[in-house]
């Protein structure tokens, strides 16, 4: 050992109690301190006293009783000062943890900003009267004053919290073993093109689906545009791209082109093939639409007839007079959006519940529309109706999320089986699934009154869904077989593995593994208890109409629970969990980034936007203790 190491270790001594008795000295560290002047020496006897008698000699020449009572005194002093001092920061903290709270629920509830101060003057009014009794009220109120409430505080706060959470995302992803993403881009109110980043992965038993960021697309949104922007934000985070397994969009040129789509140009950034989906229920979707274009002009029709009715302030409350009269369910009527074309559904169930209503009003305002009483027209708004609802049932199976693909997926097969059936129920004329037109057969012949073949029609265009249903989901269609390992990896057949997805992911031994798994009754009880529990949890679901049962939170605690002995089969089955099979978290945001974003608050920057969104999307909660301690306290009256 070196001497001025030797001389290092030497200087550290002990601090000796005598030291505060006889020379008011308090321990600091590994040094000690005076507590009469804050000076601070090595911890030596000698070098103590010698401070002593030459900086404090008044004292140090008192008796020993009158010099031990200053010394004690003046630590007394010091003593107290440091306790109000620890009392001052403790309170600040409070305050400013209570100031970060109230931004969180102003960020959640897509409140302006200026809306703490508001809620600052609401307190410090209603406070004198309900605390009236307390016997600290004057403390209170001094507290509330106190709370740091500003605009900008409450922007400077939730932009903080933002950070914080996208740290705790940052850390999640990067423990994890595979990801997914989704994305899709929309309009704000001033018209900025905004792109919604989502991330899929496994955190410990639960699977999570997080708002990666909501980015502005500065200029165009091509692929290459597209492109920059996913790999910078994935980038910022120190995100390995190599862990990606499949993107999610809605299928545009600009994501799916062949050579500049967005997935084609970030493959080329991952490294390794990766599984491209255009978000099925956008297929779907575009599969109803095209499949009843030739019912567009009877749909165009109702628009009219409504419109006529609710455009006018009048006649809406004149026809809102009429369904009161007959005790109605409804008060007005609903115009489609063909934007959301699926809510044409609900508009023509209800057009033709207050057929009879409409057909009143129309007379009392002497205008006349002829389709109203066209028993071929009245006929296919009938079988419309029924068939968009079916469409519309099907929507809402796939909306919502921890639904896994395989369960999608299993959707829309289910519904193609449904399709046949409808086309058998046309064509012999019974109409069991299309309780409408059935209702009319029973009071109008159609036949007879028409001399029209309208079964051979309706089933024709039931068969044109049917195309468009086989024509599209080919994305889904290339990994059925695999994804079943997902939930019956006991069942699997070891020759539906695809080489070309999974060469990259170093599955060693993946075979071997997966028929040891299959012929070990210990695990594949695993999978079929999973299935039962499954079961009921669906059941529970349909029967309380709820989107979301956390079914995939079961699968991969089942998954984490096989030893690693089968680690290929897990990475497998959990990667292909991470799958997202639609943009339907990219569309609840952009609905959350309409109420947010809004006319009244267009002057908002997409930071702010984003970060409040950030905070009203994410599962996440800010670690606001630990913001609390890093801020300094500052008086609102300052700010």
């Amino acid at each position: 050992m070196s001497h001025a190491k030797k001389q290092k270790l030497q200087d550290v001594r002990n601090f000796l109690p005598s030291w505060t008795i006889e020379y008011g000295f308090i321990k600091y560290g590994d040094k000690s301190r005076c507590g009469l002047c804050s000076e601070v020496i090595v911890s030596r006897t000698s070098s103590i006293k010698r401070h002593f008698e030459t900086n404090h000699k008044e004292i140090s020449e008192l008796n020993i009783t009158e010099r031990k009572e200053v010394i004690s005194q003046r630590l007394k002093v010091i003593e107290n000062q440091s306790n109000l001092l620890c009392k001052f920061v403790k309170t600040s903290n409070n305050v400013t943890e209570a100031s970060f709270e109230i931004s969180h629920l102003i960020a959640k509830h897509s409140k302006p900003f200026c809306e703490g101060e508001f809620l600052k003057t609401v307190m410090l009014k209603a406070a004198p009267s309900l605390f009236q009794d307390f016997n600290n009220k004057d403390k209170i109120l001094q507290r509330i004053q106190e709370l740091q409430l500003s605009r900008n505080t409450v922007k400077e706060r939730i932009l903080k919290m933002t950070v914080n959470i996208s740290d705790q995302l940052q850390s999640d992803i990067n423990s994890c073993d595979f990801f997914s993403i989704c994305l899709d881009e929309t309009t704000d109110i001033k018209s900025s093109a905004r792109l919604a980043i989502f991330v899929r992965f496994s955190n410990g038993n639960e699977m999570r689906e997080e708002l990666l960021k909501l980015a502005n697309i500065p200029e165009r949104t091509r692929g290459t545009d597209v492109c920059d922007i996913v790999v910078n934000e994935l980038k910022k985070l120190n995100i390995n791209l190599k862990k990606i397994i499949s993107v999610t969009t809605d299928g545009a040129p600009n994501m799916t082109g062949a050579s500049i789509g967005f997935v084609k140009l970030f493959e080329k950034h991952v490294g390794h093939p990766i599984i491209g989906f255009h978000c099925i229920i956008h297929q779907q979707m575009l599969c109803s639409k095209v499949g009843t274009s030739d019912l567009k002009e009877l749909s165009e029709q109702v628009n009219k007839i409504i419109n006529f009715i609710v455009a006018r302030d009048m006649h809406k409350r004149q026809f809102k007079k009429i369904l009161n009269d007959v005790n109605c369910e409804y008060d007005t009527l609903l115009l489609c959006n063909n934007v959301r074309w699926l809510s044409r559904a609900i508009s023509l169930e209800r057009f033709v519940n207050c057929l009879d209503e409409i057909r009143l009003f129309l007379h009392d305002n002497k205008t006349e529309f002829k389709e109203l009483y066209n028993t071929e027209w009245l006929a296919k708004l009938m079988f419309f109706t029924d068939l968009t609802l079916h469409l519309n049932t099907l929507n809402k199976k796939l909306q919502g999320r921890g639904k896994t693909i395989e369960v999608m997926f299993g959707l829309i097969k289910g519904f193609e089986i449904k399709i046949d059936m409808f086309i058998n129920d046309v064509k012999s004329g019974k109409f069991l699934y299309f309780p409408k037109v059935k209702k009319m057969l029973g009071e109008v012949d159609i036949f007879e009154q028409t001399n029209w073949d309208f079964t051979n029609e309706f089933s024709n265009i039931v068969g044109l869904i049917k195309i468009q249903f086989s024509q599209r989901f080919h994305d889904f269609k290339k990994i059925e077989k695999l994804i079943k390992i997902i939930n019956y990896p006991d069942l699997f057949d070891v020759q539906d593995f695809n080489d070309y997805y999974l060469n990259w992911m170093g599955l060693e031994n993946l075979e071997m593994q997966l028929i040891d798994l299959q012929t070990n009754p210990i695990w594949t009880n695993k999978f079929v208890h999973m299935r039962q529990r499954i079961e009921e949890l669906e059941r529970h679901r349909i029967h309380n109409e709820e989107t979301d049962c956390g079914v995939d939170n079961i699968i991969l605690e089942v998954w984490n629970n096989i030893p690693e002995n089968f680690s290929s089969v897990k990475k497998l089955a959990i990667s292909l969990l991470t799958i997202f099979s639609s943009t339907y978290a990219c569309e609840s945001l952009f609905s959350v980034l309409n109420h947010t974003h809004s006319k009244a608050r267009n002057r908002l920057t997409e930071e702010d936007s984003a970060a409040c969104i950030a905070l009203q999307s994410t599962s996440y909660q800010p670690d606001i203790k630990n913001l609390s301690t890093k801020m300094k306290q500052k008086i609102s009256n300052k700010q």
